[in-house]
């Protein structure tokens, strides 16, 4: 497993389907169909979440990989993001 290729293509296509999906979203809203926020958050939620999704798969592809001396650091970012998220999520 190559490290360099997998986040690479985890970070194309999450932005592409984020995006798209934002575009769609944009064009519902000027057709007048229905649901056309529901699409617009939905590519919002991708763009976002692709970054944490590189971060797993490296974690994955390190851990894989045998390569300790990278992978605890990429887990240890990992939990500190989830550790966030949730403070964020109950405490805001």
């Amino acid at each position: 497993m190559n490290l360099e290729d997998n986040t690479s293509f985890v970070l194309r296509y999450g932005s592409l389907i984020g995006v798209m999906l934002v575009a769609i979203g944009v064009i519902m809203h000027a057709v007048g169909v229905g649901a056309n926020e529901e699409v617009m958050i939905a590519g919002i939620a991708v763009i976002v979440f692709t970054p944490f999704a590189c971060m797993i798969i490296s974690f994955t592809t390190l851990a894989v990989n045998r390569e300790r001396r990278y992978a605890i650091p990429a887990l240890a970012l990992i939990l500190i993001t989830v550790v966030g998220m949730a403070a964020g999520y109950y405490l805001g």
